[in-house]
């Protein structure tokens, strides 16, 4: 999906800039598109992993850590959908030419 998103965003912010900045566009496009995804997937990773969501079991003392489990993924979609959120309302602002 990132793939599909980066490309039109590049056109587009290739045909809005200066010629001579270009180049210093098309990197920082890049390097904000790589940190953000690495920083949100570290944040929501290390909260998976501390509220417990990588711990898998079968026994009876699973059961009494699954509170725990729901609350890690609960950690992730909730980050995830105020993403999708912020880019629902961002699209609000595109209007037809």
């Amino acid at each position: 999906m990132t793939g599909l998103v980066i490309a039109s965003t590049s056109v587009l912010l290739l045909k809005l800039s200066a010629p001579e900045e270009a180049g210093t566009s098309s990197a920082a496009l890049q390097m904000s598109d790589g940190l953000s995804n690495a920083l949100l997937l570290a944040a929501c990773g290390a909260a998976f992993a501390g509220l417990g969501g990588g711990a898998v079991g079968h026994s009876a003392t699973a059961a009494a850590g699954a509170a725990s489990h729901a609350a890690a993924f609960v950690a992730v979609f909730l980050p995830m959908a105020g993403v999708a959120l912020v880019g629902a309302w961002v699209t609000t602002r595109v209007r037809a030419p």
